[in-house]
């Protein structure tokens, strides 16, 4: 069985309903998350919430926000509500903001720091195991997971 031993969320919105009031602000009265104001008579039309905030306060694994503050298509803000929501039941997150990051390229304007502080956070909670095969041959093992963007 696979474990999960971290998760590293870069850029991800709190839900699909709340993305929908961003993208289309004139049905934000409308439509939405939990935080959103209003009657929200259209949720019925989205079929898969993806409703992230409603889970990330469960998990109980290490966990890395990566913000790019210049984001272009989700806000920053639901990173932080992410991080908010998380944190107050899990001590193993933390939160790194990339001030000239878009969607698309906060890695790369990340540069080092951006690439550094995954290797760091992977080193700690997500470490290289020796492990043998059938041969008996000693082989590093690290299984990396990168979901949703």
């Amino acid at each position: 069985m696979l474990e999960v031993a971290a998760l590293i969320l870069e850029n991800t919105f709190t839900s699909i309903l709340d993305m929908a009031g961003v993208l289309f602000p004139f049905l934000k009265w409308f439509i939405g998350g939990s935080s959103a104001k209003g009657p929200k008579v259209l949720n019925f039309l989205v079929r898969s919430p993806w409703s992230t905030i409603d889970v990330v306060g469960q998990i109980k694994q290490p966990i890395l926000f990566l913000s790019g503050l210049q984001d272009e298509m989700v806000p920053p803000s639901h990173m932080q509500l992410l991080y908010a929501k998380a944190a107050a039941r899990n001590n193993q997150c933390l939160f790194v903001e990339f001030p000239t990051g878009m969607h698309m390229d906060t890695w790369l304007a990340g540069g080092d720091h951006y690439w550094r502080t995954i290797q760091q956070f992977l080193e700690q909670h997500a470490p290289v195991r020796k492990e043998q095969n059938a041969n008996g041959n000693l082989f590093s093992s690290c299984r990396v997971l990168k979901l949703g963007q």
